[in-house]
């Protein structure tokens, strides 16, 4: 991974994805350079799944000290398009809605869990959950990502 997520001897989570699925992915998620930027961690992989995970640093607070809502926001685009992605497509965001529920404090581990709920031909409709490493929820959200083509192995809808 580009921030050296492997060389810090953070391990992926592959829960039960193809493997040739599963490498695809992470060779995605290398390429992911805004995500890498911030820090953020992918964390497990399952079909319809995808869990990241992201330090907040006072790099990535605002004013009030509370992590940024772009931060939290990329979290969500980043967990439900895993998911999707888990699906042996090439997925994008088409639309995301993210309801901020509370803060989420600096120093703290944030965790975003995206899945896919429904599936057609040409759209994926994902949600997702992001926790403070206390279990409080400081967000969730919903989104729409498009289908673009397959890039591994048949389909899974």
């Amino acid at each position: 991974m580009k921030d050296n997520q492997k060389a810090r001897g953070a391990e992926i989570e592959n829960l039960g994805l193809d493997p040739e699925i599963y490498s695809r992915i992470l060779g995605l998620y290398e390429k992911n350079y805004f995500g890498n930027y911030i820090g953020s961690r992918l964390m497990s992989l399952g079909s319809g799944k995808a869990v990241i995970r992201l330090t907040a640093e006072n790099s990535k607070t605002d004013t009030y000290d509370t992590l940024h809502g772009g931060a939290v926001a990329t979290l969500a685009d980043i967990s439900m398009g895993l998911a999707c992605i888990t699906k042996g497509i090439v997925a994008v965001t088409g639309n995301i809605n993210i309801s901020f529920l509370a803060a989420g404090e600096a120093g703290n581990e944030i965790t975003a869990v995206g899945k896919v709920n429904k599936t057609s031909k040409k759209v994926f409709f994902a949600e997702t959950s992001i926790t403070d490493e206390n279990g409080k929820l400081i967000a969730t959200g919903t989104g729409t990502f498009f289908y673009k083509k397959t890039f591994a192995g048949p389909v899974e809808l």
